[in-house]
């Protein structure tokens, strides 16, 4: 298993199905129209500087129309940790940002909607957060054998902004992959699943078991609707009326992951702005 925990001493048995639910957040973002807010999914990976020195940073990973505007507010949580270094459901521990264009990293090729902030103020021990992150390790390359068309799926995310708001916990769908994985649908470096993708799953990450492993294959980003006639939209909850969906869902594929991550980490070696900067932590 290649998710990791903040603790290497857990005293709780884990399974991967259940851990993965808390290396996801809900990011939350103003409209910018000033009406309502727009929800999100992001997912944390650790990644190493590879600058000698054995650091590594922490990404909140997600979708370039989750985050909008890197010039304007963002906000998420995580459960705190109980003194048994378990989770402490529901106390939860908010993340603000205004301006959060420092810690901000796009995508290298603009038409992929892919995007990432350096989050490791929140790996801070006077924080005292309890969440898992993902590892560069566990990307697929797409060369497995068996990773075909019809292979069982599961991503977690807030499908239409639905949750379980006592616990701060995500909700995990499961469904599978529609299209061929190794050939680009429509061209794109993604593929199609059949899982019932909802608004507000944007920058769910997306695992499948190949050759006995969790993989993570791709970063769910839009949802295929019918209204009038068939289209896809991002699946960023918005708060605009509900279409007819077709629970086919768009996934960017996991190896664009490696070019955001290295983007990332250029940017931090450079010595641009401080990663905890425009960050700051709220206790609710």
């Amino acid at each position: 298993m290649t998710l990791v925990r903040i603790r290497e001493k857990m005293k709780v048995k884990e399974r991967f199905e259940e851990q993965v639910f808390f290396t996801t957040t809900r990011i939350t973002i103003p409209q910018t129209n000033g009406k309502g807010t727009s929800i999100g999914t992001g997912f944390l990976m650790r990644v190493p500087l590879n600058d000698g020195t054995n650091s590594t940073i922490t990404l909140l990973i997600s979708n370039k129309h989750v985050f909008q505007n890197p010039n304007g507010t963002i906000s998420f949580n995580f459960n705190k940790k109980k003194p048994d270094l378990n989770p402490d459901l529901g106390n939860l521990h908010t993340f603000t940002g205004k301006d959060f264009t420092g810690i901000y990293t796009e995508h290298p090729n603009p038409e992929i909607d892919l995007a990432c902030i350096n989050a490791s103020v929140i790996t801070h021990e006077e924080n005292n957060v309890y969440f898992t992150y993902l590892q560069p390790k566990m990307i697929s390359d797409f060369t497995e054998d068996n990773f075909i068309p019809g292979l069982d799926v599961w991503f977690v995310g807030y499908p239409a902004n639905r949750f379980d708001v006592s616990n701060n916990l995500p909700l995990l769908r499961k469904g599978y992959v529609s299209s061929i994985p190794k050939v680009n649908f429509n061209a794109k470096d993604q593929f199609v699943i059949d899982a019932q993708v909802y608004q507000g799953s944007s920058g769910s990450p997306v695992f499948s078991g190949i050759n006995g492993k969790f993989k993570l294959i791709g970063v769910v980003t839009q949802t295929m609707i019918r209204h009038g006639i068939l289209q896809t939209i991002p699946t960023l909850q918005n708060g605009l009326g509900v279409e007819q969906t077709l629970g086919l869902g768009i996934v960017l594929k996991a190896t664009l992951l490696n070019e955001l991550i290295d983007a990332a980490v250029a940017k931090v070696i450079a010595g641009l702005p401080n990663s905890a900067e425009p960050l700051t932590e709220e206790e609710e």
